[in-house]
């Protein structure tokens, strides 16, 4: 395997050529470096939001407009994994403090418009984000982090102004029921990293499921070691079944990057 996050990223940049791209707006991937069981690596989440981004970004400049993807930043919580080894965490306060001096940042280079790409579901990682993107946008900046709608509700979140909230149409079969929650490097995650980048996965037939139901999740929440008990091989769903799931999972990520992308260029031309 040889592929870079910083790949198509400001990192790559000159400082020259970052200057003369002021004022665009950032989209900033957010994961972390986390047990995926044993077929997917440990950092799938940010390969996912690294990977969203640069499609976000090919959709922009389709539309005409343009856009810089802000180098990965790979390390958040881990709450509910944290029992296996390669999860790695940061208490909350060193995250806030690391995103707050990366937004000042943006705002020192000339970008004050900001899009969170977060493909990390620990409820107290997305709490975090929420927090400094409040905070920064107190400052004068217009950040904002992707969510679904489902998870207004679920943060609490009253204040609109911090999130890019997900209105895209999809069409109900990309959404299929199955029989328990599939939340954690199972069918889904599975299907999304092939998407992406197709030869990290590696062997997956034979692996139980492993999906959790509405008691096992309080087990999940809880973290610590006794979350192995309902999920011992690190993952939360079934895995094998990833193939069922490409054509879904696909289907998705183009309308969300056709979504964001168009939000994008609606917001530049408003400010121009």
């Amino acid at each position: 395997m040889n592929i870079s996050i910083f790949n198509e990223t400001m990192v790559d940049w000159s400082w020259q050529e970052l200057e003369a791209r002021k004022g665009n707006t950032v989209l900033l991937p957010l994961g972390v470096i986390e047990e995926h069981g044993p077929h997917l690596p440990l950092g799938s989440d940010i390969y996912f939001s690294y990977g969203i981004c640069q499609r976000i970004q090919q959709e922009v400049e389709r539309l005409g407009g343009s856009c810089v993807i802000a180098p990965p930043m790979f390390w958040g919580i881990n709450y509910c994994t944290g029992g296996f080894p390669g999860s790695f965490s940061l208490r909350p306060e060193t995250m806030k403090m690391l995103l707050a001096d990366i937004f000042a940042d943006f705002k020192r280079f000339g970008f004050n418009r900001v899009i969170c790409v977060n493909e990390h579901g620990d409820p107290l990682h997305i709490q975090t984000i929420l927090e400094s993107v409040q905070e920064a946008n107190q400052k004068g900046m217009r950040v904002q982090l992707l969510m679904e709608p489902y998870e207004l509700k679920d943060y609490g979140v009253t204040d609109l102004d911090c999130v890019l909230v997900d209105e895209a149409e999809y069409p109900p079969e990309l959404f299929g029921e199955g029989e328990g929650l599939d939340i954690h490097a199972g069918a889904y995650e599975t299907a999304a990293l092939y998407g992406l980048y197709p030869e990290m996965i590696k062997e997956t037939d034979g692996l139980p499921d492993y999906s959790l139901n509405r008691e096992t999740i309080r087990t999940w929440m809880g973290g610590g070691e006794s979350v192995k008990t309902v999920v011992p091989l690190g993952y939360a769903g079934n895995p094998a079944h990833w193939q069922g799931m490409k054509e879904k999972v696909k289907g998705i990520f183009e309308i969300l990057c056709q979504f964001v992308a168009q939000k994008i260029v609606e917001g530049d031309n408003e400010r121009a």
